[in-house]
């Protein structure tokens, strides 16, 4: 596992608020010691929960105060008379103190650590929260992406000085929009077939006898429409069928081609 990729994963707030299994805490410990940049990110986690922890403190409830004072009494009750020893012994009300503040510090500590375990369970429902909203305006960007397309495509489409290529095998053809006013290109992704396997689509223009790289086809978009780059003074406009997914300098096999 990569750095970055472990830093990412959650691990280190898990660590901190003591929720790892035995293999997640040995990868840590693993990762802190071999990595300056993993024990940089663990102190700032660390740093982070406690800042929360202490900005969301919950002062104990009423009932803590009467409790302890009732352990306290409990104890002076059931001590039994200090005999009188030559040795010199603790005075009675200081080792009250002593005991009292041992109960208070177990309560509030039992009291702390129940504190922290709600709210690493709140920062975990926070984590699936925000990973949830960016799942959802993820998608929505992915929807205004395509519907930005769409609309490009549906306004070329209307333009009167848009001209439909008929891109023709002799067995199937699909449509490019060319419009020289708008400096805009459009392929219709729906009459392609996809390529044979292991090949990748090359789109071309035709320009002073040469044919021009205009990029890749990508058959994965879900809209159906690619926007293509505009060339000048373009007589004609191909695809071929390339091995590099990146493509070619120069077309390898062309598969189709249409007159502007």
């Amino acid at each position: 596992m990569d750095i970055q990729s472990f830093i990412q994963s959650g691990l280190l707030e898990t660590y901190v608020l003591g929720q790892c299994t035995a293999e997640e805490r040995a990868l840590v410990e693993r990762m802190v010691a071999a990595h300056a940049a993993v024990r940089t990110e663990l102190a700032s986690v660390e740093q982070a929960l406690e800042g929360y922890a202490n900005a969301n403190a919950v002062a104990p409830p009423e009932w803590m105060k009467g409790r302890i004072l009732d352990a306290i009494e409990d104890r002076e009750n059931d001590m039994p008379e200090t005999p009188d020893l030559s040795v010199s012994m603790p005075k009675p009300g200081l080792l009250r103190l002593f005991q009292a503040a041992a109960i208070a510090l177990a309560l509030l500590g039992a009291y702390q650590f129940y504190t922290i375990k709600q709210q690493g369970a709140e920062i975990g429902e926070l984590k699936t929260t925000t990973s949830a909203l960016q799942t959802q305006v993820d998608d929505c960007t992915r929807l205004e992406q395509r519907a930005e397309k769409l609309r490009q495509a549906s306004v070329l489409l209307r333009d009167r000085d848009t001209r439909a290529v008929a891109l023709d095998n002799g067995k199937a053809t699909t449509y490019a929009y060319y419009n020289p006013v708008r400096r805009e290109v459009a392929l219709d992704l729906s009459g392609l077939q996809a390529p044979a396997p292991g090949k990748y689509f090359q789109f071309w223009a035709i320009v002073d006898g040469k044919p021009v790289n205009m990029g890749m086809v990508d058959l994965q978009t879900s809209d159906g429409w690619q926007m293509l780059p505009y060339l000048d003074n373009a007589v004609a406009l191909a695809i071929s069928q390339e091995d590099n997914p990146k493509g070619s300098p120069t077309p390898t096999v062309v598969v189709m081609v249409g007159n502007i």
